[in-house]
Parts: structure tokens; sequence; C-alpha cells
């Protein structure tokens, strides 16, 4: 008897303890927070009953199924977790992978890119130094046809990452004719070449001594009455912005002085003084001074006072801030033929009056050499691409594409001279002329805006023309030389990740930068050591390849 109330006392006493101590007895101290919280929220609610209907001590039912839930439930929370941050990490490696492969790849475009313009060099330069008779002959035909590698740069590269050579006419596998090393790896690059020299150089005004043509020059581009509305916004102070304006803004950037220059209607200096920097000032949130200096890339005009975003979109791509001397015509855009026909044009009773001040006051003499321009662009542009050129001359029996060309010309102009002889082929052949003007990029945006100014191709008609051209003076303000500097768009995709490379490459220099040839030139004074420095210097110009990165951004 005595046993059993024993007995009995001490699991009553048992049952007596708190829910929460019983609970952590058989779970462990690693889900005490749990229960505790648990205990707090149904603890109030909940009446417990500990015996049963005989009244003996009822054993608990259930907590080995709610501390299962918990830990299992917790358990679940750091697996999921856990596996989230391995996937987020695999797919950042992954990223980064495709990342550093789609750079390669672009950076295998730009290195390609330069071999075949290097070939460029090769023939028209290094093969007529030899006394090889093929080599002459072929410096000499490469001279004379005025054929640039760069526009085959995207038909020859291709069959590096495909293994295919591929062309409107028909197409090689290379590796079934036996050819390895060509496509055997996974992701493409491709590349878009286009010569700096068809464009108006903006550090022109950075020299100490400003040359007038060459504000006449940009005068002339922005005289186009498209462009009206463009030149007659206001800026934050009030002041419109003007033709005028703008290009004085531009020049006071750029030149090294830090006078201000004032433009008058003719686009001559009228007066220069003044701090060129208080536009600049005015703006107190706004901390940009003038350069002073060259610039390294067009995109710096954002930092000019009154260029918007529109007159970027409209000129950008027509300028450059390298040296490339006078415009190619092979590669110049509407605009830039505008600007070289407004300084040479004259009518007959204004032969005294400058080409400039004709475009600007008269319409009629405007209207006409927009014609004019958009015309010329548009042989630009369908020259620009060699295999659309080959099946004009393969699919029909004309060897000429103008009756001023030359018979199978691979290139728009071969010489300056065929400028002015061209337009008096448009002037003669108004369906010759329509026909060009379907291919000006300039022509369809114009037409988009000016509905009126669309010529049906197969029944054209033109103004009765007015206008006149100095032949001389045409071919003094162009080029057709071989381009030198090439801008180079090279992209590479690997996967779902591209990287594109904008390179800016010199053909006309040596890869790494070396003293010039008259600083090489041996002097009485020089020491022995000095001469052999200067033979082993001149010896490795000789034998360096050509094609220094002027500009390189990874995008």
């Amino acid at each position: 008897m005595h046993d059993h109330t024993a007995h009995h006392d001490q699991s009553g006493s048992h049952h007596k303890l708190p829910l929460i101590d019983r609970l952590i007895a058989p779970a462990g101290k690693a889900t005490y927070w749990t229960l505790s919280k648990l205990e707090r929220d149904i603890t109030p609610s909940i009446k417990v009953k500990t015996t049963d209907e005989d009244g003996l001590p009822k054993k608990p039912r259930g907590v080995a199924l709610l501390i299962a839930l918990v830990t299992i439930a917790l358990t679940s929370s750091v697996v999921i977790e856990f596996a989230y941050d391995a996937r987020v990490n695999m797919v950042m490696a992954t990223n980064e992978r495709d990342r550093l492969k789609s750079y390669f790849l672009a950076k295998s475009a730009v290195n390609i890119t330069t071999l075949l313009l290097s070939f460029q060099v090769a023939l028209q330069k290094e093969s007529g130094d030899t006394d090889d008779d093929m080599g002459k002959l072929i410096s000499r035909a490469m001279r004379r046809s005025n054929f640039q590698i760069y526009q085959y740069v995207d038909l020859l590269m291709k069959p590096f990452y495909s293994g295919k050579l591929e062309t409107p006419v028909g197409g090689i596998d290379l590796e079934e004719s036996g050819v390895e090393g060509f496509g055997n790896f996974t992701g493409e690059f491709s590349a878009t070449v286009l010569p700096e020299a068809g464009r108006i150089s903006l550090n022109k005004f950075g020299n100490k001594k400003l040359n007038e043509n060459d504000l006449i020059e940009l005068c002339a581009m922005f005289i186009d009455p498209r462009y009206d509305d463009l030149f007659s916004r206001k800026d934050e102070f009030g002041e419109t912005m003007t033709r005028q304006r703008v290009l004085e803004n531009i020049v006071d950037f750029i030149d090294p002085d830090q006078d201000t220059i004032t433009l008058n209607a003719d686009c001559g200096i009228q007066t220069s003084g003044g701090d060129e920097g208080r536009i600049y000032s005015r703006n107190d949130r706004v901390r940009i001074k003038p350069r002073d200096a060259f610039i390294t890339h067009v995109e710096d005009l954002h930092l000019v006072h009154g260029v918007s975003d529109e007159f970027m979109a409209n000129f950008a791509d027509k300028f450059t801030v390298y040296d490339v001397g006078k415009p190619d015509i092979n590669v110049a855009q509407a605009p830039v033929f505008y600007s070289i026909l407004c300084r040479n044009v004259s009518i007959g009773s204004s032969k005294d009056v400058s080409g400039f001040n004709l475009c600007a006051r008269d319409p009629t003499v405007s209207t006409q050499i927009l014609w004019f321009a958009m015309a010329l662009d548009g042989l630009r542009q369908f020259f620009s691409d060699p295999i659309s050129v080959l099946l004009a001359y393969v699919g029909s029996n004309e060897s000429k594409i103008l009756p001023s060309a030359k018979k199978g010309q691979p290139v728009a102009f071969l010489t300056t001279g065929q400028l002015p002889r061209f337009i008096d082929d448009f002037k003669q052949n108004p369906e010759i002329m329509a026909q060009f003007l379907q291919y000006s990029p300039f022509y369809q945006q114009v037409v988009a805006l000016r509905p009126e100014m669309a010529v049906d191709p197969a029944a054209p008609t033109f103004p009765a023309w007015t206008v006149e051209f100095s032949s001389n003076g045409l071919t003094r303000d162009v080029s057709t030389s071989s381009p030198q500097i090439f801008r180079v768009d090279a992209i590479g995709i690997y996967g779902t990740t591209k990287t594109r490379i904008e390179v800016v490459i010199d053909m006309n220099k040596t890869m790494r930068r070396l003293p010039e040839e008259e600083e090489l030139e041996q002097q009485e004074d020089d020491s022995e050591d000095l001469k052999e420095l200067k033979e082993a210097l001149k010896e490795q110009r000789e034998f360096m390849p050509k094609g220094r990165i002027l500009y390189w951004r990874v995008e």
C-alpha cells in the first residue's frame, strides 16, 4: 500500500510538471525556442486533462508527431535556403564563364579584322616596293581599282566560327573540303568595319590657328532647312540655340584659348573675346568647363552647352576626332555631301556670291543641292555592299553603273574627278538619279517627313536644274585615298551572353609606338651605343606590323 501510494505520488508529481518541461525532455534543447513560443500561444486557451476515466494518470499523446513536424519544417527551410544559394552561385558562375568567353570571341573578331586590314596595307604598299613583277602588278591593280578589303570583312570572318564560306551565289563547307581548324568551337563573333575618313574632324578646331574654311565646312552641314526646328529651341536661360550659337560653343569647347568667338551670318569670325566658360558657370548644378584641348570621343560633345540628344542623333556619326584629312566620298554620308556641294555651288547670275551664302539664303539652291546630296549618298550606299555590285554586273548587260564610270568599277568613286562628272550624269539621266535615290538612307528619312519629295523611279520628275558646281573646288575638297583609320564594332556571343567591343585602329602606324624615322637618323655626335640603338629601332620599325589601337571600349 505504501509502495503504491509512493508510486502514485511520484507519477502525479511528474504529470504536474509544466507542459514545456515535459516536452523538452524528449525533444531536446534544439527546439526549445519553438516549443516555448508554442506553449505561450496555446496554454491560455487549452486545458490539459491529466487523468483518464478511471482516475489514473494519462500519458501525453501527439508530442512525437509535433516534434517531427517542427524538425522537418526547420530542416526543410535550411535545405531550401542552401539549395537556393547553390543555384544562385551556379548561375553567377555560368554567367561569368559565358561573359568571359563572349569577351574573347569579340576580341578574336578584332584580331581577325586587324589581320584582314593589314592585307590591304601589304597589297597596296609593300607589294609596290618589291622587284617582283607579279607584286608590282598586284599593287598597281589595287591602286587603280581602289579595292577596299574592309567591305569584305564580314564575309571573310564567318568561316572562322561557322566552318562554311557562304555567298549569295553559293557556299563551301571547309571541313568537307579537308580544311581543318574552322568552326570547331561554340559561340560566334562578327565585326562591322567603317572608315573614319568620310567624316569631319572636330579636332581641327583644337589647332592654335582657326581656319575659317573649317567653320564653313561645318556650317554648311547645318544649313539644311530640315534642321530649322532643331536650331530654334531655347536653353534653360531663354537663349535660342541657333546654328551659329551651337557652333560657337563647340569651337570654344575645343580651341586652346579661353576667349569666346562670335560668328556672323556668313559663318565667319566676327569678334573674339570674353570668357568662354561663362555659359557653364551660370548653372551651379553643372560642373563643366571647356576642354580647351582635343577631345577623345565624339560623345564628349554631350558636355557642350546647347548640344542636345537630338543634335547628336542627327550629326554624331558624321563627326570624328581623328586626323582623317579631307572627307572620303566613298564613305561620306548625305550631310557631308551637302556641305561639300554648298561650298562649291554657283548659279549663272551670282558667280561672285559664295556658295555658302547661296545655300543659306536661296531655298531653290538649297533644295536642288539636297537632291544631288541624296543621289550621291545613294550611289555611295549602293557600292557599300560588294555582293550587290557583283550581282548588278552579272545580272545585266551593263558594264557601267553610270555613263562616266569605268567598266566594272568596284567602288563609288575611283578618283575625285568623277564627282563633278557623276553630278552631270544625274542631270542628264533623271532615271538613273531616281534609282540611286532609293538607296539613300537619308532620302528615306526626308520622304518620311516630307512625302511631297518622293520620286517615282519609273517616271521621275525633277526641277529644272539651275545650280552649277566648281569642278576644281569639288575635287580639291574631297579625297578617294584608301582609308587608314577604321572603327571596328566587334560582337562576341556565347550562350545568352553578348559582349561588344568598339575599337579604332590606325593602319598607318605600327602596333607599338616607336620614334619617327627622322628621329632615328644618325648624327655625327651620336655615341656607338646610341647608333646601335637607332639601327635596332629602325629594323624593328620596318618589320613591326601595322595597326595601332587608338581607342578601346568594352560593353
